[in-house]
């Protein structure tokens, strides 16, 4: 009889425990998911384009980049999104929330083999929308997740580093 009392009095505190333990947030540490989302929404109608790196001009991964550099992440680096995808404060996650980065990857063929590549990048803003250097408007825009945006698939993943 004993030893299942001591049983339930360990579960509880477990619980009891597991119930304070703070969930995993879409932001660098410290930071709001909603300072991430105005934060990308701060670039919405700048254009478009490959190698740029500020309001006069950017392309995906210095969006990113620029993003999360403009709310304080001191430890993130301009990576490619290849590199992006790779780097490990990037945690893959499968429920996107606000603030989360979303890679797209798609099916390349080199060397008469296939290869998933990542091959672009965007801040999830929620409600399945997300904000990205666009290839339709070549500015940065809100679109849908499930849209005809690409010919790939969308993967999400957690910035886990301050």
């Amino acid at each position: 009889m004993k030893t299942n009392k001591q049983k339930v009095i360990v579960s509880l505190i477990v619980v009891i425990i597991i119930a304070f333990i703070p969930l995993g947030t879409a932001a660098p540490a410290g930071i709001s998911e909603s300072a991430v989302v105005e934060a990308a929404k701060s670039w919405i109608g700048v254009e478009s384009i490959h190698g740029g790196n500020d309001r006069s001009g950017i392309d995906c991964s210095h969006l990113i980049y620029q993003i999360y550099k403009q709310i304080g992440a001191k430890s993130i680096v301009l990576q490619t999104v290849p590199n992006m995808k790779n780097n490990a404060y990037y945690i893959n996650i499968s429920s996107p929330i606000p603030g989360d980065v979303v890679f797209w990857e798609k099916d390349v063929t080199k060397n008469d083999k296939k290869y998933w590549l990542s091959v672009h990048v965007g801040i999830y803003i929620g409600n399945g929308q997300f904000i990205h250097t666009s290839y339709d408007t070549k500015k940065v825009a809100i679109d849908n997740i499930n849209g005809p945006y690409h010919d790939g698939m969308p993967y999400f993943a957690r910035w886990s580093h301050t």
